[in-house]
């Protein structure tokens, strides 16, 4: 029972490592976000630039 279970994990753990999305080296996904002035922006329109998202809170 405990290799069944263990087999499992290892399985899951793998499957979710492979699928977790774009990893180092590869493109960003596109999305879009308004800027301070409300105006849409995709991630397309930055294509070949440096692009730094700064995702900052003030809790």
């Amino acid at each position: 029972m405990k290799k069944v279970y263990l087999t499992v994990v290892a399985v899951w753990l793998g499957a979710s490592i492979l699928l977790a999305g774009p990893g180092p080296g590869s493109p960003a996904p596109n999305f879009t976000l308004p800027d301070t002035a409300l105006v849409n922006h995709s991630l397309t329109e930055f294509t070949g630039k440096v692009v730094l998202l700064n995702f900052w809170t003030s809790w």
